[in-house]
């Protein structure tokens, strides 16, 4: 009975332990499981010794109350014998009781340091009892926040891979744009060549300027056309 209540305390003293580790360790979770399990089978062992063990005060008991009984009754036998004049009968019932007697009382000696041990071990029972449902519910607390760690990792994972992608992204579109400045710098250059390679940049600034040498020639022409009219 102590070696499986022994068993129980150094099962559950390794799953403190355990119970550490089981954040970090994944296998930890079932090896604490296991643990519990294997301490649920030992505690169930201890309760059938244990009323094992309540059976047997009970047979002393009544084993007791049978001397008691017959001790008793032979006591109404001897003073019968004794009240008939038969001095020996009653000596003899009278060694039958002094038997009884003895019995009785070295069985009531038994079954009182068998209580005393069932006294003691029922209250260790109990209280392993009690910390494997503790252990019970820290498993469960264990298992909840390593769901919340795993899926907190699970969450920063996603979201490191987001701002990684949001960065290659950002880089990508920042090409893009210097890309796009780079051809319109081209376009623009090649514009600017090609007015100066024909002159139409020095038309622009002398239209700009307010010398449009087209308009001039009309004007020129029409001013030809006019003095003719005027001297038939």
């Amino acid at each position: 009975m102590r070696t499986v209540l022994k068993k129980i305390l150094t099962a559950m003293r390794g799953g403190v332990n355990e119970l550490g580790e089981a954040v970090v360790d994944g296998q930890g979770n079932r090896i604490l499981e296991q643990e519990l399990r294997d301490s649920e089978h030992e505690l169930k062992q201890a309760k059938q010794e244990l009323a094992s063990l309540m059976a047997e005060a009970a047979s002393l008991a009544r084993q007791i109350r049978t001397e008691q009984d017959s001790a008793a009754k032979r006591e109404d036998d001897a003073r019968k014998a004794i009240a008939a004049g038969q001095e020996d009968l009653a000596r003899e019932v009278a060694e039958r009781i002094v038997g009884h007697e003895r019995r009785a009382s070295e069985l009531t000696q038994t079954r009182e340091l068998l209580q005393q041990r069932i006294v003691g071990l029922k209250d260790r029972v109990q209280k392993a009892e009690k910390q494997l449902a503790d252990y019970r519910r820290e498993l469960q607390v264990v298992k909840t926040n390593e769901r919340v760690l795993r899926t907190t990792a699970q969450i920063d994972t996603n979201i490191n891979s987001q701002q990684s992608s949001l960065s290659t992204a950002k880089e990508t579109l920042e090409r893009i744009r210097e890309r796009q400045a780079r051809e319109e710098d081209r376009q623009t250059a090649s514009a600017t060549l090609e007015k100066e390679l024909t002159g139409a940049d020095l038309d622009e600034k002398l239209k700009a300027a307010g010398i449009d040498g087209e308009q001039d020639a009309v004007n020129d022409v029409l001013a030809r056309l006019k003095g003719g009219n005027a001297n038939p």
